[in-house]
This record gives structure tokens, C-alpha cells and sequence, in this order.
């Protein structure tokens, strides 16, 4: 169970406001609102330090820490996320509480620090927890379930139904169609014949094959004679 043996206080949630403002950076806020339109963060605290904190805070009440948080500035709501994340519970417990984060999240900033591993044993409860996200019209409930597969479902019990859901995935929003292709190019690393298997196939809308491909062949972790065999892989865009 969550520990709650500390009452954690608004005097508590202030002081982490106050630690926020004195870790902000002004030139990374700029930089990071940069690669997030849309998005403005109040602080611009780096993400080790949000770590840090969401760290503490699992040591002594997260309980109390996610009843009160607010979820009113971007580092409110990432910090929100990494103490959820970080709960040293059972995953049937935690996923109550990542329910109800979800919606919070959009930005792909938030989605793709959220994303965490889990046990192997727990695995199955989290992948019939994510298929209604795959299945979503939302954006980032379904960049949610991309990318919480990129830890958990690229191995030989799930690559299969994970490659299968992420070809299935219709949604012409553009940070979807990137996650997609970011997470068929980590399972082509990670399982190259059955990856390549999608990508021969040509099934897949033209922009995330060639994406994928482009991902591939940008990565030092795929060979120079793949590299040249994927070019021939590319679709006509249409």
C-alpha cells in the first residue's frame, strides 16, 4: 500500500512550488517551450530535477502529494506523472491513479516522460489496460499507448499484437503518426524479422513508412547493409 504515515501539507505543496522557482532556467524554458508549441511552462526545471523530487516525494507521502496536487502548470503536471510513476505499489493499484492522469496529459513532453517499465509478471495487466487508448480518437491517449509499449511490449510475448496494433492505428495527427514511427523503428532494432515483416509488407500510410525508414537509417544502432535495404523499402507519398 502507498505509505501515509506523514501528512503532507499546503506549507509541503508551496515548498515545492518555491523549489520549482528556484531551479527554474529561463534560456532551457525558452528552449524547451520552443519544441513544444502550444505548451508554456511556468519554471523551466530540467527533468533530472523533477526526478529528484518526484523521488522525495515517493519517500515520504505520495498518497497525500497526489490528493493535493493541482495539476495548474506544466511542471505540476509533469512532477504529477513521475511521482505516479514512481510508486513502489503494485501496478493493479497504480493504474487507478494513471487512469486519471491520462486525460491531463497534451503534450508529447508529458506523454513521453510518463512512459515507465514494468514488471514481466504485470505486463498483462497493462497491456489489456492500454488497448481502449490504442483505440482512442484522442491524441494522446493513443501517443500514450505507443510509447508505454516502447519499454514493455517489444519482446517475443507481445511484438506481435504490438506491431499489430500499431499498424492498425488510423489518426493523422502528426505527434501520433510520430510516435508510431518512432516505435516501429525501436522494434526494428530491437526485432528485426518480424519489424521487417510490417515494413516489406507496405501496408502502413505511406508518411509512417518512410518516417520509420528515416528513423531507421538515422539511428547508429541499425547496420549500414539495413540502412541500404530499408531506401527500398520507401513509399510513393501520395
Amino acid at each position: 500500500m502507498i505509505n501515509t504515515t506523514n501528512q503532507f501539507t499546503q506549507m509541503d505543496y508551496d515548498a515545492i512550488l518555491e523549489q520549482f522557482k528556484n531551479l527554474s532556467d529561463e534560456k532551457f524554458k525558452k528552449f524547451h517551450e520552443a519544441l513544444i508549441p502550444g505548451v508554456k511552462t511556468a519554471y523551466g526545471v530540467r527533468v533530472p530535477q523533477m526526478r529528484a523530487i518526484a523521488k522525495d516525494i515517493i519517500k515520504n507521502d505520495p498518497q497525500r502529494f497526489l490528493d493535493r496536487c493541482k495539476d495548474t502548470t506544466f511542471e505540476e503536471i509533469q512532477l504529477h506523472g513521475f511521482v505516479i510513476a514512481g510508486l513502489k505499489v503494485p501496478l493493479s493499484e497504480k493504474l487507478p491513479f494513471i487512469a486519471a492522469f491520462i486525460p491531463l496529459i497534451d503534450n508529447w513532453a508529458i506523454c513521453d516522460t510518463f512512459s515507465f517499465k514494468v514488471k514481466e509478471t504485470e505486463k498483462p495487466l497493462l497491456w489489456d489496460f492500454v488497448q481502449g487508448y490504442f483505440d482512442s480518437n484522442k491524441t494522446y491517449d493513443v501517443r500514450y499507448a505507443v510509447v508505454t509499449g516502447l519499454p514493455n511490449f517489444i519482446t517475443d510475448g507481445y511484438i506481435d499484437a504490438y506491431l499489430e496494433k500499431l499498424a492498425a492505428i488510423i489518426h493523422e495527427d502528426y505527434y501520433v503518426k510520430m510516435a508510431v514511427a518512432w516505435a516501429i523503428c525501436d522494434c526494428f532494432i530491437k526485432q528485426r524479422d518480424k519489424t521487417d515483416a510490417l515494413l516489406s509488407a507496405k501496408t502502413l500510410d505511406p508518411w509512417t513508412q518512410n518516417k520509420a525508414i528515416q528513423k531507421c537509417r538515422e539511428s547508429r544502432r541499425v547496420s549500414d547493409a539495413d540502412k541500404e535495404y530499408l531506401l527500398g523499402l520507401k513509399l510513393p507519398l501520395r
